[in-house]
This record gives structure tokens, C-alpha cells and sequence, in this order.
């Protein structure tokens, strides 16, 4: 989904501004998943919920970015 909405930001404003557009995961996301989704090109960072509330698991989000 993230490389189709940066296709669709190429297609209408161009490659430079779709490059520099941050396209942020809203899903759920924790210390378990967020290595892999940080890993894809078309995710540029996190809506970060109740996964903020541990520091210890936090900072394994924040590691994994």
C-alpha cells in the first residue's frame, strides 16, 4: 500500500516531492513487528500507540527504526 500511495504522489506532484514525502505506518506496531516494517522503502516511520507506554519496548521500536 505505502509503494502504491508513492506512486500516486509521483504520478501527480513528480518524483522529487514524492521522495521527499513522508508516508508513516498507522497499523499496529510494536517491538516485535517494527524491524520488518521499518525494512520496507516505502515506509518512512510509525503512528507509535500503546506500544509508547513501556520504555523498554519503545526503545526496541526506536532501535528496530
Amino acid at each position: 500500500m505505502h509503494a502504491f500511495i508513492r506512486s500516486l504522489l509521483v504520478e501527480k506532484y513528480g518524483k522529487e516531492v514524492a521522495d521527499n514525502t513522508s508516508i508513516l505506518y498507522g497499523g499496529s506496531c510494536n517491538a516485535g513487528n517494527a524491524k520488518e516494517l521499518f525494512a520496507n522503502a516505502d515506509v518512512d516511520g510509525g503512528l507509535i500507540g500503546g506500544a509508547s507506554l513501556k520504555a523498554e519496548d519503545f526503545l526496541a521500536i526506536i532501535t528496530a527504526f
